[in-house]
């Protein structure tokens, strides 16, 4: 028979596996989420004769935020589209800036953000319609520039 300090002693031995479990499990879901960010780990494009895809490779499905930027033709800025992925790694080395001129597309420039994210930036030769495509495995995103490009002849 177990005095009533021993049974103390051992609710005390057993609790503390349970406790010491509890915050490991915990730890480690932390870890996981702060393992979780995004990276954006390549950027590629393909010209098509209908569209220019864009593909960005990211480390796992997210979706990214798309902003329009009219040209400034008195700042030299061309017509843009932007992707931000806020909160987002930059895990792409070499430069920064991918020249394309395929007749949509200028040039497309990435980097960091100020509040911490991932921007992507596509010079656009001139104002044009786009659609985006995002994929679960592998994980990316695909953005397509539609139209004609500049100097390709219209007529029927």
């Amino acid at each position: 028979m177990n005095t009533p300090r021993e049974s103390q002693i051992r609710s005390r031995l057993t609790a503390w596996p349970l406790a010491a479990a509890v915050l490991f499990a915990g730890l480690l879901t932390g870890l996981a989420g702060a393992a979780s960010a995004v990276t954006v780990q390549g950027v590629s494009v393909n010209a098509n004769p209908e569209f220019s895809r864009v593909t960005v490779e990211i480390s796992e499905p997210a979706k990214p935020n798309v902003v329009r930027f009219e040209a400034e033709p008195e700042a030299g800025k061309p017509e843009r589209l932007a992707l931000d992925f806020p909160g987002a790694e930059l895990g792409i080395p070499g430069p920064s800036r991918i020249e394309v001129h395929d007749g949509r597309i200028d040039a497309i420039r990435f980097g960091r953000t100020r509040d911490g994210g991932v921007r992507i930036v596509l010079d656009l030769v001139r104002a044009a319609r786009h659609r985006g495509l995002r994929h679960i495995y592998p994980p990316r995103i695909e953005l397509d520039v539609l139209g004609p490009v500049v100097g390709e002849s219209h007529a029927p």
